[in-house]
């Protein structure tokens, strides 16, 4: 009876695992912030690399993505300069059939950021805090397994010793499903 179980546990977990999509993406595009407490408006560009599994070929997918952001911005001879590397869990619900699909997700993770201010007193420090956001996009299907991607994302990025801000992201990107 329990070699009978274990086989058809076996033969469930193997049905499952081919039943799931994988996919990865690497995109890029343009990033622009406001940085909490001041006018300083700063812009930028991003990439990012995702890794996302959907099981049973199913509407949601789970992802797992890191990047890099770089923003800087002048206002009063003052010049700030941020980069961010976001590390988050990317859950994602797909809609539509074959060739085109539209998509809603979330980000939620932590960033480790570095901040330059240059001005009449320069400084630079380095700290790490929360990631968290939304965005929405489209997957346009070239090939059964080849896609490209649009997408905007705007995210909360907090750090403890320095200012926190909006930053949203407007780019594009190519991906594989394998």
């Amino acid at each position: 009876m329990k070699r009978n179980l274990l086989i058809i546990t076996m033969v469930f977990c193997a049905v499952s695992a081919w039943g799931q999509e994988n996919m990865v993406t690497f995109s890029g595009g343009y990033s622009f912030a406001n940085i909490e407490d001041t006018d300083n408006k700063a812009t930028g560009w991003r990439i990012n690399g995702l890794y996302e599994f959907c099981p049973n070929a199913g509407m949601l997918a789970h992802g797992l993505s890191f990047g890099f952001i770089s923003l800087s911005g002048t206002k009063n001879s003052v010049t700030s300069t941020v980069h961010s590397f976001p590390l988050y869990y990317a859950p994602k619900v797909m809609f539509g059939k074959n060739r085109i699909k539209v998509f809603i997700k979330g980000a939620i993770g932590m960033q480790f950021a570095t901040l330059n201010r240059e001005g009449a007193v320069s400084f630079t420090d380095h700290d790490f805090g929360f990631y968290g956001g939304g965005g929405a996009g489209i997957l346009l299907f070239l090939k059964d397994n080849i896609f490209i991607n649009g997408e905007y994302e705007i995210a909360w990025a907090s750090n403890s010793y320095y200012k926190d801000g909006w930053i949203n992201t407007a780019g594009g990107g190519i991906g594989f499903k394998f």
